[in-house]
Protein backbone atom coordinates (compact mmCIF):
# COMPACT_ATOMS: atom_id res chain seq x y z
CA UNK A 1 0.00 0.00 0.00
CA UNK A 2 2.57 2.24 0.46
CA UNK A 3 4.23 1.66 -2.66
CA UNK A 4 0.65 2.43 -3.81
CA UNK A 5 0.64 5.81 -2.10
CA UNK A 6 4.10 6.59 -3.37
CA UNK A 7 3.47 5.87 -6.93
CA UNK A 8 0.16 7.79 -6.58
CA UNK A 9 2.00 11.03 -5.30
CA UNK A 10 4.56 10.43 -7.99
CA UNK A 11 1.75 11.05 -10.80
CA UNK A 12 0.56 14.02 -9.12
CA UNK A 13 3.89 15.15 -8.98
CA UNK A 14 3.80 15.21 -12.76
CA UNK A 15 0.90 15.86 -13.62
CA UNK A 16 1.08 19.39 -11.47
CA UNK A 17 4.77 20.08 -13.62
CA UNK A 18 3.09 19.27 -16.55
CA UNK A 19 0.17 21.42 -16.59
CA UNK A 20 2.93 24.01 -15.08
CA UNK A 21 4.55 23.69 -18.01
CA UNK A 22 1.81 23.88 -20.53
CA UNK A 23 0.70 27.07 -18.91
CA UNK A 24 4.12 28.52 -18.78
CA UNK A 25 3.79 27.72 -22.69
CA UNK A 26 0.77 29.21 -22.98
CA UNK A 27 1.88 32.26 -21.06
CA UNK A 28 4.87 32.26 -23.89
CA UNK A 29 2.93 31.81 -26.99
CA UNK A 30 0.44 34.57 -25.36
CA UNK A 31 2.70 37.55 -25.16
CA UNK A 32 4.81 36.16 -28.24
CA UNK A 33 1.59 36.73 -30.19
CA UNK A 34 0.35 40.09 -28.29
CA UNK A 35 4.23 41.74 -29.22
CA UNK A 36 3.61 40.34 -33.05
CA UNK A 37 0.17 42.12 -33.02
CA UNK A 38 0.99 45.30 -31.22
CA UNK A 39 3.70 45.52 -33.88
CA UNK A 40 1.25 45.20 -36.79
CA UNK A 41 -1.46 47.77 -35.17
CA UNK A 42 1.43 50.16 -34.54
CA UNK A 43 2.07 50.07 -38.21
CA UNK A 44 -1.30 50.06 -39.53
CA UNK A 45 -1.36 53.03 -37.32
CA UNK A 46 1.49 55.16 -39.06
CA UNK A 47 -0.37 54.32 -42.45
CA UNK A 48 -3.60 55.48 -41.18
CA UNK A 49 -2.06 58.56 -39.46
CA UNK A 50 0.01 59.06 -42.62
CA UNK A 51 -3.22 59.33 -45.07
CA UNK A 52 -4.96 61.50 -42.65
CA UNK A 53 -2.13 64.24 -42.90
CA UNK A 54 -0.60 63.44 -39.49
CA UNK A 55 3.08 63.01 -39.03
CA UNK A 56 5.47 61.90 -36.13
CA UNK A 57 9.53 61.38 -35.68
CA UNK A 58 8.42 57.72 -34.65
CA UNK A 59 6.43 55.30 -35.52
CA UNK A 60 3.48 55.04 -32.74
CA UNK A 61 3.87 52.61 -29.52
CA UNK A 62 0.74 50.31 -29.24
CA UNK A 63 -0.29 48.09 -26.32
CA UNK A 64 -3.17 45.67 -26.49
CA UNK A 65 -4.88 45.47 -23.22
CA UNK A 66 -6.64 42.44 -21.50
CA UNK A 67 -5.42 38.56 -20.56
CA UNK A 68 -4.90 36.12 -22.06
CA UNK A 69 -4.53 38.24 -25.46
CA UNK A 70 -5.14 34.81 -27.80
CA UNK A 71 -8.71 34.30 -26.23
CA UNK A 72 -9.64 37.39 -27.15
CA UNK A 73 -7.92 36.70 -30.69
CA UNK A 74 -10.70 33.54 -30.60
CA UNK A 75 -13.73 35.84 -30.44
CA UNK A 76 -12.16 38.44 -32.84
CA UNK A 77 -12.84 41.14 -30.10
CA UNK A 78 -10.21 43.30 -28.28
CA UNK A 79 -10.98 44.93 -24.65
CA UNK A 80 -8.73 48.05 -25.39
CA UNK A 81 -6.26 48.93 -27.45
CA UNK A 82 -4.27 52.43 -26.70
CA UNK A 83 -1.69 54.03 -29.17
CA UNK A 84 0.83 57.05 -28.01
CA UNK A 85 1.93 59.19 -30.97
CA UNK A 86 4.69 61.63 -29.93
CA UNK A 87 4.81 65.04 -31.37
CA UNK A 88 1.99 64.25 -34.12
CA UNK A 89 1.74 67.14 -36.61
CA UNK A 90 -1.07 68.38 -39.15
CA UNK A 91 -1.14 71.97 -40.92
CA UNK A 92 1.72 73.48 -39.47
CA UNK A 93 1.03 72.73 -36.11
CA UNK A 94 2.80 70.00 -33.50
CA UNK A 95 1.46 68.48 -30.71
CA UNK A 96 3.44 67.29 -27.72
CA UNK A 97 1.82 63.99 -28.03
CA UNK A 98 -1.20 61.85 -28.28
CA UNK A 99 -2.67 59.69 -26.39
CA UNK A 100 -5.71 57.24 -28.16
CA UNK A 101 -7.43 54.54 -26.24
CA UNK A 102 -9.54 52.28 -28.25
CA UNK A 103 -12.63 49.90 -26.30
CA UNK A 104 -14.13 47.61 -28.36
CA UNK A 105 -12.08 46.91 -30.86
CA UNK A 106 -12.91 44.16 -33.77
CA UNK A 107 -10.52 42.59 -35.95
CA UNK A 108 -9.47 39.69 -37.64
CA UNK A 109 -6.26 37.68 -37.07
CA UNK A 110 -5.56 38.40 -40.33
CA UNK A 111 -6.18 41.94 -39.80
CA UNK A 112 -4.07 41.75 -36.10
CA UNK A 113 -1.18 39.63 -37.49
CA UNK A 114 -0.23 41.02 -40.71
CA UNK A 115 -2.53 43.60 -41.57
CA UNK A 116 -4.43 42.28 -44.22
CA UNK A 117 -8.47 42.94 -43.25
CA UNK A 118 -10.00 45.90 -41.03
CA UNK A 119 -9.43 46.91 -37.59
CA UNK A 120 -12.20 49.26 -36.13
CA UNK A 121 -12.81 50.55 -32.22
CA UNK A 122 -16.54 50.92 -31.16
CA UNK A 123 -15.35 54.15 -29.06
CA UNK A 124 -11.81 56.18 -28.93
CA UNK A 125 -10.82 58.45 -26.66
CA UNK A 126 -8.33 61.13 -27.33
CA UNK A 127 -6.03 63.26 -24.84
CA UNK A 128 -3.53 65.66 -26.93
CA UNK A 129 -1.40 68.00 -24.99
CA UNK A 130 0.09 71.56 -26.38
CA UNK A 131 2.50 74.13 -24.90
CA UNK A 132 1.95 77.21 -24.27
CA UNK A 133 4.25 78.92 -26.55
CA UNK A 134 2.11 76.02 -29.31
CA UNK A 135 -0.76 77.58 -28.40
CA UNK A 136 -0.33 81.10 -28.57
CA UNK A 137 0.51 80.52 -32.26
CA UNK A 138 -3.17 79.02 -32.61
CA UNK A 139 -5.05 82.25 -30.94
CA UNK A 140 -6.43 84.58 -33.21
CA UNK A 141 -5.63 87.24 -30.92
CA UNK A 142 -6.57 90.20 -34.12
CA UNK A 143 -9.25 91.85 -32.49
CA UNK A 144 -6.94 93.11 -30.15
CA UNK A 145 -4.77 94.58 -33.21
CA UNK A 146 -1.25 93.86 -34.36
CA UNK A 147 1.59 91.91 -32.93
CA UNK A 148 2.95 92.69 -29.86
CA UNK A 149 0.26 90.35 -27.67
CA UNK A 150 0.87 87.50 -25.22
CA UNK A 151 -0.87 84.58 -23.89
CA UNK A 152 -0.30 82.76 -20.25
CA UNK A 153 -2.11 80.18 -18.06
CA UNK A 154 -3.63 81.65 -14.20
CA UNK A 155 -3.24 79.01 -11.77
CA UNK A 156 -7.17 78.77 -11.67
CA UNK A 157 -7.79 77.58 -14.83
CA UNK A 158 -8.33 80.58 -17.15
CA UNK A 159 -5.49 82.17 -19.66
CA UNK A 160 -4.44 85.82 -19.26
CA UNK A 161 -3.88 87.72 -22.52
CA UNK A 162 -1.73 90.67 -22.78
CA UNK A 163 -1.84 93.20 -25.61
CA UNK A 164 -1.17 96.87 -26.60
CA UNK A 165 -4.18 98.67 -28.01
CA UNK A 166 -5.08 101.80 -29.37
CA UNK A 167 -8.69 103.02 -27.82
CA UNK A 168 -9.97 106.31 -29.02
CA UNK A 169 -6.61 108.52 -28.96
CA UNK A 170 -4.64 106.43 -25.99
CA UNK A 171 -2.03 103.87 -26.42
CA UNK A 172 -2.55 101.09 -23.56
CA UNK A 173 -1.98 98.00 -22.46
CA UNK A 174 -5.41 95.54 -22.43
CA UNK A 175 -5.01 92.85 -19.87
CA UNK A 176 -8.27 90.28 -20.89
CA UNK A 177 -8.72 86.93 -19.28
CA UNK A 178 -11.07 84.31 -19.81
CA UNK A 179 -11.36 80.82 -19.80
CA UNK A 180 -11.23 78.17 -22.92
CA UNK A 181 -14.60 76.77 -24.05
CA UNK A 182 -15.78 74.32 -26.41
CA UNK A 183 -18.36 75.43 -29.53
CA UNK A 184 -19.21 73.36 -31.76
CA UNK A 185 -16.13 71.06 -31.73
CA UNK A 186 -14.25 74.11 -31.49
CA UNK A 187 -11.95 75.60 -28.81
CA UNK A 188 -12.92 79.36 -28.02
CA UNK A 189 -11.22 81.89 -25.68
CA UNK A 190 -14.54 83.96 -23.92
CA UNK A 191 -13.52 87.22 -21.96
CA UNK A 192 -14.79 87.75 -18.95
CA UNK A 193 -12.82 90.56 -17.72
CA UNK A 194 -11.00 93.51 -19.66
CA UNK A 195 -8.45 95.94 -17.25
CA UNK A 196 -5.99 98.21 -18.73
CA UNK A 197 -2.52 97.14 -17.24
CA UNK A 198 -1.09 98.97 -13.60
CA UNK A 199 -5.04 98.28 -12.93
CA UNK A 200 -5.91 101.94 -13.16
CA UNK A 201 -8.42 103.06 -15.44
CA UNK A 202 -9.36 106.49 -17.00
CA UNK A 203 -12.66 107.35 -16.71
CA UNK A 204 -12.89 107.88 -20.44
CA UNK A 205 -12.09 104.48 -21.03
CA UNK A 206 -14.19 102.18 -18.65
CA UNK A 207 -17.53 102.17 -21.28
CA UNK A 208 -14.94 101.28 -23.81
CA UNK A 209 -13.57 98.58 -21.80
CA UNK A 210 -16.81 96.99 -21.07
CA UNK A 211 -18.07 97.13 -24.49
CA UNK A 212 -14.72 94.85 -25.21
CA UNK A 213 -15.71 92.58 -22.44
CA UNK A 214 -19.35 92.16 -24.21
CA UNK A 215 -17.75 91.71 -27.59
CA UNK A 216 -14.23 89.75 -27.07
CA UNK A 217 -13.72 86.26 -27.87
CA UNK A 218 -10.95 84.34 -29.72
CA UNK A 219 -10.76 80.64 -31.69
CA UNK A 220 -8.10 78.49 -30.55
CA UNK A 221 -6.74 77.28 -34.10
CA UNK A 222 -6.70 73.25 -33.12
CA UNK A 223 -6.58 71.42 -36.50
CA UNK A 224 -8.23 68.73 -36.84
CA UNK A 225 -7.60 65.39 -34.68
CA UNK A 226 -6.79 62.02 -36.56
CA UNK A 227 -9.04 58.87 -35.94
CA UNK A 228 -12.12 61.38 -36.51
CA UNK A 229 -12.06 62.49 -33.02
CA UNK A 230 -14.24 65.80 -31.82
CA UNK A 231 -13.21 67.92 -29.02
CA UNK A 232 -15.12 67.52 -25.80
CA UNK A 233 -12.99 69.47 -23.53
CA UNK A 234 -10.18 71.64 -23.24
CA UNK A 235 -8.40 72.73 -20.13
CA UNK A 236 -5.97 75.03 -19.66
CA UNK A 237 -2.87 74.08 -17.04
CA UNK A 238 0.41 75.58 -16.27
CA UNK A 239 2.07 73.37 -18.39
CA UNK A 240 -0.08 73.89 -21.93
CA UNK A 241 -3.82 72.79 -22.94
CA UNK A 242 -4.80 69.39 -22.42
CA UNK A 243 -7.46 68.47 -24.98
CA UNK A 244 -9.88 65.88 -24.83
CA UNK A 245 -12.23 63.83 -27.49
CA UNK A 246 -13.72 61.31 -28.60
CA UNK A 247 -15.59 59.18 -31.47
CA UNK A 248 -17.54 56.53 -32.37
CA UNK A 249 -17.15 53.34 -35.03
CA UNK A 250 -13.46 54.47 -35.62
CA UNK A 251 -11.15 52.23 -38.71
CA UNK A 252 -7.80 52.36 -36.22
CA UNK A 253 -5.78 50.71 -40.03
CA UNK A 254 -5.46 52.53 -43.18
CA UNK A 255 -7.86 49.46 -44.82
CA UNK A 256 -10.64 50.28 -43.05
CA UNK A 257 -10.43 54.25 -43.57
Amino acid sequence: MAASRRRGRKALLVLVVVVIAVAGLFVIADRVAVIAAERTVADQAKKQLTAQGVSSPSNPSVKIGGFPFLTQVVGGRYNKITIDIAKPSTRDVTLDDLTVVATGVNASLGALINGSGDITADHVAGTARLDWSSVSQLIDLSQFGSGGATVAPLPNGEVQITAPVKVLTLSINVVATGSIQVVNDAAQVHINKVNVQGGNVPPILQQVLGSLEQQLSFNVKIPPLPYHLKIQNVQAKQAGVTITATAANVPLNSGGA
